[in-house]
């Protein structure tokens, strides 16, 4: 058994922290956050860098590259916000999908583009009416003659408001069917006639957005459909294992940052006469802390080697999740702790890890929804 990365992971890992220090500062960061902006040209030093298309089947003109190093660039670019993950962590998924399902025909115009960066890619699901219980949609898409029309409302839509974006819609085809039987999957610019979207306004992951969105009469070819019609459920619990290892991976890069910040700012803040890091409350606090990320760490990188190994991983999927992000809440909490007052500002980073990290037992699927597919995959 060797826990020891290869040396061309070594080599990535370097290049992502690389690209970090370079690409997004610190003071950066800050503003994009106040100003709720993901930079194109951020976007742009990402394609430079080849992240895009590493999650892009090598036969379309991306790397194809194995989930775990994959998590290696996650957790890197997560360290300055989870935003920045979140991004490529998008079009990892929707490249996924449309690698196993499209038509040869839709894969052959969008992939290239994605992988050069001409195209982004999100997803839509959750809907006011249906979060966890997600097959419970009631956007509708019928035909009209040899056109998809489709209309509904679909909420916390992630980075769906980005420019050159393309959605993949999740909607009801056939509403007689068996709720998970009649769901298919389309492909919809975002700037199709009939769609609006409106930003909403959350408390934390500004940089990328959460969106609302309404489609009215949208009109899209026949050839929007991904796939088969009415298997679109299918297609999206193919990926939830990638989905989940992808959000550990990028959570414990925020974890990371938040554990650096607040070690740091316990050796450098003094009270009653020596550094507060001194006193045995704080110190055993965040050694527990720097315990459960390292724990964060290995459950991670054993999803995403099962993962990788075509091996079941649904559980260690979930445990990862569950684990990396109930950690993260757990961390930035104590991180606020640390900084007392200084955390309270927006001089410090403290509160926008804590802000973004609401969303992480939430997102993705909720630690009450892992704990139960845990538990199945237990026999309970």
């Amino acid at each position: 058994m060797d826990f020891a990365p290869t040396e061309e992971q070594r080599l990535l890992r370097e290049s992502a922290a690389a690209f970090v220090r370079r690409h997004c500062p610190r003071e950066a960061v800050r503003r994009w956050d106040r100003g709720g902006e993901f930079p194109e040209t951020l976007h742009a030093a990402m394609v430079e860098a080849g992240f895009p298309a590493m999650v892009v089947p090598a036969a379309y003109g991306g790397l194809g590259s194995p989930m775990q190093d994959c998590a290696i660039v996650y957790e890197e670019l997560a360290r300055p916000s989870m935003d920045i993950a979140s991004r490529l962590a998008l079009i990892a998924w929707g490249a996924a999908i449309l690698g196993d399902f499209a038509s040869e025909e839709m894969r052959s115009a969008m992939l290239p583009r994605v992988a050069r960066g001409e195209a982004k890619l999100s997803f839509s699901l959750t809907e006011p009416q249906s979060g966890s219980d997600a097959a419970s949609l009631r956007t509708r898409a019928r035909r009209d003659g040899g056109d998809w029309v489709v209309s509904g409302q679909k909420l916390f839509s992630t980075g769906a408001h980005a420019r050159d974006n393309h959605i993949i819609l999740v909607a009801r085809t056939d509403p007689d069917a068996p709720k998970h039987k009649g769901i298919s999957l389309l492909l919809v610019p975002n700037d199709t006639p009939g769609i609006t979207m409106r930003r909403l306004d959350t408390v934390g992951r500004h940089i990328i957005g959460l969106n609302e969105i309404y489609f009215d009469e949208v009109r899209l070819p026949g050839a929007a459909l991904i796939g088969e019609a009415n298997q679109g459920w299918r297609y999206v619990t193919r990926h939830l294992e990638r989905e989940r290892i992808t959000i550990a991976a990028y959570n414990l890069g925020c974890a990371l940052a938040t554990l650096e910040d607040a070690v740091a700012y316990s050796r450098e803040r003094e009270q009653f006469g020596q550094p507060i890091g001194r006193f045995q409350a704080l110190a055993h606090a965040l050694a527990d802390a720097a315990t459960e990320v390292e724990a964060a760490r290995w459950l991670t990188a054993l999803a995403a080697w099962r993962y990788d190994q075509g091996l079941p991983c649904a559980r260690e999927a979930s445990m990862a999740k569950l684990h990396a992000s109930e950690m993260l809440v757990r961390l930035t909490t104590l991180g606020m702790q640390v900084l007392g007052g200084h955390a309270y500002t927006y001089d410090h980073d403290m509160q926008r890890y804590w802000r973004d990290a609401r969303n992480s037992t939430v997102g993705g699927g909720t630690s009450q929804i892992q704990r139960q597919l845990i538990a199945r995959e237990i026999g309970l």
